[in-house]
């Protein structure tokens, strides 16, 4: 259960948040939603794939952090091991909601964060306050600020980007097998990426479409991010190694 509550410095102005990341928060999750807006931040670390909703049928992107279900290998003693964390990791209990405004005459949904009282995280006395003690916001709320806009405008963009990469013909089915050093092997299966022969053969009107929407170099993002599945690799061997 949650309860979400439109957060103001009024009410939550003595309110602290654990910002860490842990089991203990079910942050402990092998592949998490990805949103195109942090592409460009994501494929420096993590692997990047699609998946394609079975009822339906729209594609979304997953980030994959780990080769075993319930195994996150960035998650570390001492914190997260890599430099960038997902957005829907790095949120915490908090969330995106809309608010009816009239502005000009005109009845907009405006964009307002959020909290889940009911989250674990909330009310650590340890955490990170929201406001500041003679007004304003904390750098750690201006961070959340920053990283719900990241989702909003993701949101915003995927069904779009993904209904034209699909139109195209540019995902494929990928099946990944992966042999670790322990000679286990690991399969992900029910996945797809982009098809780099069908990307190659592109007629110039179908790329000037792709970078004029902006997205192009997502394309290219998603493609480079399969690298990391070799730091995945390391990962999960010096993992095992240690147990």
């Amino acid at each position: 259960m949650s309860q979400a509550v439109l957060l103001n410095n009024v009410e939550h102005k003595d309110l602290k948040v654990d910002s860490s990341l842990g089991a203990e928060y079910g942050d402990n999750v092998n592949r998490a939603l990805a949103f195109s807006t942090e592409f460009g931040d994501l494929q420096k670390e993590y692997p990047i794939l699609f998946y394609r909703d079975s009822k339906s049928q729209a594609f979304q992107a997953h980030v994959i952090l780990g080769l075993e279900k319930d195994e996150n290998l960035f998650l570390g003693d001492q914190g997260w091991l890599g430099n960038y964390v997902p957005a829907v990791l790095a949120r915490g209990p908090f969330m995106i909601g809309f608010q009816a405004r009239e502005i000009e005459g005109k009845a907009v949904n405006e964009p307002v964060i959020h909290i889940d009282m009911d989250n674990p995280r909330v009310g650590a006395e340890t955490g990170q306050p929201l406001f500041l003690a003679y007004g304003g916001d904390t750098p750690y709320l201006e961070k959340i600020m920053q990283t719900l806009q990241v989702i909003h405008q993701g949101t915003a963009l995927d069904e779009s980007f993904f209904a034209t990469l699909d139109s195209m013909e540019l995902f494929e089915p990928v099946n990944i097998e992966i042999s670790l050093s322990n000679i286990a092997n690991v399969n992900l299966r029910d996945y797809y990426t982009i098809n780099k022969d069908k990307l190659a053969q592109l007629d110039a009107e179908s790329l000037e479409k792709l970078n004029r929407a902006g997205v192009l170099s997502l394309v290219f993002f998603a493609l480079v991010s399969m690298g990391n599945f070799n730091k995945l690799i390391e990962l999960k061997n010096k993992k095992m190694a240690i147990a």
